[in-house]
């Protein structure tokens, strides 16, 4: 908690404070820029990456002189607070896996940046209400001192050093304790969920509503309709108060997809269904890095693409397959700033298709100590042996660290495990 001076500066401002709101992305950007030329800053581009999962992480205030105070939070998921426990994540290069989404409880907080001439204190009532309202001040808050002056302040307000708190935490790491009982109540589900196929048991969701919509409705053959593109695509289900009841598919080429099998059982087509099946094969398009999407539509499923911005592709004659005539449709799509290109993070690479932004199991991996793994890894991978681990003045655990995609090759003469001689 706020050491007792931190309370009575705060009690003296009272009638002078900063009140908070939440930024546009570009306004918060500008005095972010104005920000960088004091400090050295996280990239550009990774504070689009943290607003875009969790918009609200963003504030600015201003005072009655016009002086503004740029304010940037990070509402730390389970995962991210272990992170930053474990010495293992920096504020000056963040991961979208580590923050909640809004409407999430966060594990911890992190305070990102606070950017304001002479505003931190002036700051500090809004600061805490914005904890509250969002975990209801009962969980850690960590910040590091940008400069030393940052740091001493921050140990005078009532900061300790997470190293006494957390063993094996880094030095640099701010901890303030929470007080207090925490308490949320989480927003009820939408009636529509639209999630991607991970599983067999999804992909037979997909199977189950192609077989009510178009075997039962277009007459095609079993062959014609699961033609053998499903197993080297991506699909999303739209649930209807948990039960199937819509599907979609894409496929990649070089330098465009093609969206396809849009089905939605006929109870619901009068709901948004289609309209979301579409929306978020869209989204999941734009962060593969592809801006155009092709298609097939009848001439009366026209209509409803052109709603997303299809058009008929010019000079191209209708066609026909299983009896229906189609025309081909493409839609051009703004380029998603966000997309996954060469050059992001390398645990996004690893993470399940369409969860970058989210701790998969092999981010969890380097938070725990696996020695048995370790061992085998050296007796059968021929790895080095790893070395003995000193909690507190390693940097992190070591499990992990030297995974590769292929086994290094055995020395000449010797067979791989499980190989005869």
């Amino acid at each position: 908690m706020l050491a007792p001076r931190a309370l009575r500066a705060i009690a003296r401002v009272e009638r002078a404070r900063i009140d908070l709101h939440p930024a546009a992305i570009d306004d918060a950007l500008a005095c972010y820029r104005r920000a960088a030329r004091d400090l050295r800053l996280a990239p550009e581009e990774d504070v689009r990456r943290m607003a875009a999962k969790n918009p609200g992480i963003l504030r600015i205030g201003r005072d009655p002189a016009g002086a503004a105070a740029l304010f940037a939070y990070l509402p730390l998921n389970e995962f991210g607070a272990g992170m930053f426990v474990s010495g293992r994540a920096d504020g000056r290069r963040p991961d979208p896996a580590w923050i909640a989404r809004p409407g999430e409880r966060p594990a911890a907080f992190y305070k990102w940046l606070f950017h304001g001439p002479d505003l931190y204190i002036r700051s500090l009532a809004a600061i805490g209400e914005i904890f509250r309202s969002e975990a209801g001040g009962g969980c850690p808050v960590f910040t590091r001192g940008a400069t030393s002056l940052s740091e001493r302040l921050h140990l005078k307000l009532g900061y300790l050093r997470a190293a006494s708190l957390y063993p094996g935490a880094p030095e640099w790491l701010l901890a303030l304790l929470p007080r207090g009982v925490p308490s949320f109540a989480h927003a009820p589900d939408a009636a529509i969920e639209i999630r991607q196929v991970r599983s067999f048991e999804d992909l037979s969701h997909v199977v189950a509503i192609r077989a009510a919509t178009y075997l039962a409705e277009q007459f095609p053959t079993h062959k014609e309709e699961f033609d053998g593109n499903d197993f080297c695509a991506t699909h999303f289900v739209g649930y209807v108060g948990g039960d199937p009841a819509g599907a979609v598919r894409i496929r990649y080429f070089g330098d465009f997809v093609k969206l396809e099998r849009l089905a939605v059982k006929v109870e619901h087509r009068r709901s948004k269904l289609a309209f979301r099946l579409v929306r978020a094969a869209f989204d999941h398009i734009g962060r593969k890095g592809f801006t155009r999407v092709y298609g097939h539509a009848s001439d009366a499923m026209a209509p409803f693409w052109r709603l997303h911005g299809g058009r008929h592709v010019p000079g191209r004659a209708p066609f026909t397959f299983a009896n229906v005539e189609y025309r081909e449709m493409v839609c051009d799509l703004e380029p998603d700033p966000l997309a996954i290109r060469f050059g992001v993070p390398p645990m996004m690479t690893v993470r399940p298709e369409g969860l970058w932004d989210e701790p998969g199991s092999l981010d969890w991996s380097n938070l725990a100590d696996d020695p048995r793994r370790a061992e085998l890894l050296h007796a059968w991978a021929r790895l080095p042996k790893p070395r003995p681990r000193h909690p507190g003045r390693d940097e992190a655990p070591q499990r992990g660290a030297r995974r590769t995609a292929f086994p290094p090759a055995p020395p000449r003469g010797a067979s791989r495990p499980g190989e005869s001689a």
